[in-house]
């Protein structure tokens, strides 16, 4: 699923997963949107690269304390973080959908029209057993371009 975006944020992703004791962090900055929506936010952009590229990820920040973030394409997602509960989510591969748990153990928004920043951190479970303890921080910069037809990055 690949939507037309005006690119009108820069948006800086700060993951961090721990599994099996093994901690991998990476960063990454991509271009997109920030639309208000109703009780919050959507947060919109398009990988570019790896397995995800061409996909459009959508983040749905509903305040004070929920995160939907869902994603087409080979890799589909569909996962929702609600401070203090599991739900459980569907994760789709090449090889088939993979049924998971997200617990979500924190979830915090500070988003405003301009951008901001939003923080969550939850577990993945798969058959009860727990696979990963994951944090993210996702920050979203208004690039002061609307109403401008050309961009330089």
């Amino acid at each position: 699923m690949t939507e037309n975006l005006n690119e009108q944020y820069k948006i800086i992703i700060k993951d961090k997963h721990t599994v099996a004791g093994e901690v991998s962090e990476s960063t990454t900055e991509l271009f997109g949107n920030l639309d208000v929506a109703k009780n919050g936010y959507i947060i919109r952009y398009t990988e570019h690269e790896g397995d995800f590229a061409g996909t459009t990820t959508k983040i749905f920040v509903v305040e004070p304390n929920s995160v939907r973030l869902s994603r087409g394409g080979s890799y589909g997602l569909d996962l929702v973080l609600e401070r203090g509960k599991r739900h459980n989510c569907a994760y789709d591969t090449p090889y088939g959908r993979l049924q998971m748990g997200v617990y979500a153990k924190d979830v915090d928004s500070k988003m405003s029209e301009n951008g901001g920043n939003l923080k969550f951190a939850y577990s993945l479970d798969i058959g009860g057993g727990e696979v990963s303890d994951n944090e993210l921080e996702v920050i979203v910069k208004d690039l002061g371009r609307r109403g401008e037809e050309t961009c330089q990055r």
